[in-house]
């Protein structure tokens, strides 16, 4: 049986967009890799000791080594428990010791627009990125567009990159907190927007499409942290928009279910796993032309050009009016997008690297 190890550093971490993306895949390989499995794979997550609680499978090991953490763990620790096997590292940086990488990179964001980043985390990880597009076995990428910025910027070859899109099961199968809403002292419809506050997801001209709304007295209602380990500090937001901070999954689908629309203006986009959520959960959306945005919902979304406030207040106002009877359709189409596709292409490609 070939053996994959796992880099397990994510696990220690707040689950944003790569997180997710991670723990989604583990919980698909985990019901895939069963003993009748036809991938004859053997995969053990290795973690850092801070890992609490730990994750727990049926059909994967996991495995608690070493004593340090954080990228000390990661880049000391890790290859001395996986040397001579492969390592699929799906989140984060790959050890740079270690001989056998298959990693994930979702983009090309820090180098390709870098302004939303602290400069020390785009030297470390735009030349670890570099690094791993030229020495890794094989790299995964989310969408057709990621993975020509990953050879244009990082020199990758085209023919050990695969493109997996990212699944929206995840939400359409979970349910909503019903007290979110009053916990957060929302009433009425609102125009949503998510994310951690990089600039490159463009709050700023939200804020200022939504006051070219008014007076129509439509509310802002933005969720989302920001870390300033890897992000610029966050912005200042005016009066009456209703800044959240960090919310569970539960209230994001119950703010999801609930807002006149949500609003994704992204300036870059590896994929937007945003906006299949919400589509996920029938909420109108409204995407920017750029990054990956036009390939995955170009039919389905209301566009507009990330730049022009007045352009995305257009686009927000057309999506507010659009018949809820569309709910459906956008159910319809978030469901194209599955976990499981996602794990099993992924181990359709790795199984000829262990």
């Amino acid at each position: 049986m070939k053996k994959i190890y796992i880099n397990g550093k994510f696990f220690c971490q707040r689950v944003t967009g790569t997180q997710r993306y991670a723990r989604a895949l583990l919980n698909q390989f985990d019901r895939l890799l069963s003993s009748e499995s036809r991938w004859n794979i053997d995969v053990e997550i290795l973690v850092p000791r801070r890992v609490q609680p730990m994750p727990h499978y049926t059909n994967l090991q996991v495995r608690t080594v070493g004593w340090m953490s954080g990228t000390r763990w990661e880049q000391i620790e890790l290859p001395q428990y996986c040397r001579g096997h492969l390592l699929f590292t799906l989140s984060g940086g790959a050890p740079i010791l270690h001989s056998r990488n298959v990693v994930t990179i979702h983009d090309a964001a820090v180098v390709a627009s870098p302004a939303g980043y602290s400069p020390a985390y785009r030297l470390w990880h735009g030349s670890l990125c570099r690094r791993m597009a030229r020495k890794a076995e094989h790299i995964f990428t989310v969408s057709n567009f990621s993975k020509s910025e990953i050879v244009k910027w990082y020199r990758a070859a085209p023919e050990k990159i695969s493109v997996t899109y990212l699944g929206s099961d995840h939400f359409s199968s979970l349910e909503a907190d019903p007290s979110a809403l009053a916990r957060f002292g929302i009433s009425g419809k609102y125009v949503l927007a998510a994310g951690v506050q990089n600039p490159n997801k463009n709050f700023d001209r939200i804020v200022q499409a939504v006051c070219h709304l008014n007076p129509s007295g439509t509310p802002l209602v933005i969720a989302g942290g920001c870390d300033s380990n890897v992000y610029r500090k966050g912005m200042r937001l005016p009066d009456g928009v209703l800044a959240l901070g960090y919310v569970t999954d539960a209230e994001l689908k119950a703010l999801y279910e609930n807002a006149s629309c949500f609003v994704f203006p992204s300036l870059y986009e590896g994929f937007g796993l945003p906006p299949l959520e919400a589509m996920s959960s029938g909420c109108p959306v409204v995407v920017s032309r750029a990054g990956s945005l036009p390939e995955l919902f170009d039919g389905v979304a209301f566009f507009c050009d990330p730049y022009d406030p007045g352009d995305i207040a257009a686009a927000i106002r057309r999506a507010v009016e659009s018949p809820r009877s569309a709910a459906g359709d956008l159910k319809a189409f978030a469901r194209k997008f599955s976990w499981a596709m996602c794990a099993g292409q992924t181990l359709e490609a790795i199984k000829d690297f262990a």
